[in-house]
């Protein structure tokens, strides 16, 4: 007899999001019907036979609550759970009326733990964290065969999981980074606020960026934020992986392939178990090792369905890219697979130059946090000190104006930041340094020519150039890979080292 698989509805007007944990629920072998909004939502219950409703409380028109209460009056047994990002007692108590489990989604790290499927006994089970831990009482739905069941917080495969505090998450591989920092712009905002949705739910997050947008800072975050926040960040920069002697202390030397080293904890799997594994610079990564990721992100998935039971591949995946890797899919130097399992959620962090009201506010931060570390008491800059950097085009964006900050910190002898305690290049011409031909039209062009012009002015120096630009060698190399690719520009217009 063949066992008809437990109807979920869920209500989110996020269609990202619900597609995600639609995805997801169907490996695990429920049936997910998806609603935008509480009418379609009632639409929907009234042409199928729904088991479960689980609905979010912020939507246009008609909101969680009001959502729930409808559906009760079509299913008045239906199992409902409310999810909110910030709940307050008035909600609780609703919820409690309306015999409704709630849930804050600071507590969705352990979301897909929240669906466990179908027991032995027909119950449809969800796993919540302990009230101990913080969790909130939900509505246990009555003591029927199909009752909601609550259960302490457990892994799939019922083994306890350590108890975590999203409040006060413990970062091993570094302090805790709030999104905060970067930005007010609306830009920045609205990235803010996707990377804190997808924070929580334990999928693949790409990061596509330019060198210095911030882009690691980001996915530790996520990785402070996660359940896995107590384990390892492991960071592997796949411009490395060219290197045979990397790619050995990488997978270990009696491995050949990146899954079985995790599999078996080898190389640098070996210390401890890893909980976030971060991919900077991915489309650097040889094509061999692009499929053997793809196999890593399946079998990670696989684990999860099959109820966590491989400790060793319960690892998320981050990565990062200075391009879009859709040219190289197009192109064939980059695996479609791959591209496909990365970006399913996809976040591009804006260069510096375009967000410019953001800068004062990042002075603030930094000067802040470098006269902490360094004891000084220098407690402003000059309004000169701002109108200057606004008008720099930053070719490191935010890690090239931390670096002035703290240059400047650590050279100021009073109380104030001066343009005297300004890198040289500031000194020398100050605006003037960075004064372009009007007829430029875009801002990429704008950096391109700012670069040959610093490298004009060492005689071809990259070392120098970097130096003076802010960046790193290797990222200086890949500017100007990009410039010859881009404008074409005469060999001459490049000086040679």
């Amino acid at each position: 007899m063949t066992v008809q698989p437990k109807r979920v509805l869920l209500v989110d007007d996020e269609e990202k999001l619900l597609e995600s944990i639609a995805r997801r629920m169907k490996v695990l072998g429920l049936e997910p019907l998806t609603a935008t909004n509480g009418i379609s939502a009632i639409e929907i219950a009234m042409r199928n036979s729904i088991d479960m409703a689980i609905v979010d409380l912020q939507m246009p028109d008609m909101n969680g609550l009001v959502t729930i209460t409808k559906l009760k009056e079509i299913k008045p047994d239906l199992k409902t759970v409310l999810l909110t990002g910030h709940g307050n007692d008035k909600v609780k108590q609703a919820t409690e009326s309306l015999n409704t489990l709630y849930f804050e989604k600071e507590e969705m790290g352990d979301f897909w733990r929240f669906i466990k499927g179908l027991d032995t006994n027909g119950k449809v089970v969800v796993i919540r964290p302990s009230a101990s831990n913080g969790g909130t009482s939900g509505a246990s739905g009555g003591g029927s065969a199909s009752s909601i069941e609550i259960h302490s917080q457990r892994d799939f495969a019922g083994a306890p999981y350590p108890q975590t505090s999203p409040t006060t998450p413990v970062d091993r591989a570094g302090i805790d980074t709030p999104l905060r920092i970067f930005g007010e712009t609306a830009v920045m905002r609205e990235l803010r606020k996707g990377i804190e949705r997808v924070t929580p739910l334990d999928c693949p997050v790409m990061l596509q960026g330019e060198n210095g947008t911030g882009k690691e800072r980001i996915a530790r975050h996520i990785h402070s934020r996660s359940r896995h926040h107590g384990q390892r960040f492991l960071t592997v920069d796949c411009e490395n992986l060219g290197s045979d002697q990397f790619v050995r202390q990488l997978i270990g030397y009696g491995q050949n392939d990146l899954y079985e080293a995790i599999r078996s904890q080898s190389g640098m799997f070996s210390a401890g178990q890893v909980g976030s594994l971060f991919f900077d610079r991915v489309e650097a990564m040889p094509l061999a090792m692009q499929a053997q990721l793809v196999g890593i992100i399946d079998a990670i998935d696989r684990s999860k369905a099959d109820g966590g039971q491989n400790t060793a591949t319960d690892i998320r995946i981050l990565a990062a890219t200075e391009i879009d890797l859709n040219e190289r899919v197009i192109a064939g130097k980059f695996d479609p697979a791959l591209y496909d399992r990365l970006t399913f959620f996809k976040f591009i962090i804006p260069p510096l130059r375009q967000r410019k009201d953001d800068i004062p506010l990042l002075c603030s931060f930094y000067l802040r946090q470098f006269n902490d570390e360094f004891k000084k008491p220098v407690e402003s800059i000059d309004p000169n000190v701002i109108e200057i950097l606004s008008a720099y085009p930053f070719p490191g964006n935010v890690s090239e104006l931390a670096d002035i900050i703290e240059r400047a910190v650590i050279l100021a002898d009073g109380t104030t930041i001066e343009k005297r305690h300004l890198p040289e290049r500031f000194l020398k011409t100050g605006i003037d340094a960075i004064a372009l031909p009007e007829d430029l039209s875009t801002l990429a062009q704008l950096e391109n020519q700012y670069i040959l012009k610093v490298l004009d002015i060492t005689g071809g120096n990259k070392s120098k150039s970097a130096e003076i630009l802010g960046i790193s060698r290797a990222a200086l190399w890949r500017k100007l890979k990009n410039i010859k690719a881009d404008a074409a520009p005469s060999p001459e217009s490049i000086p040679q080292p």
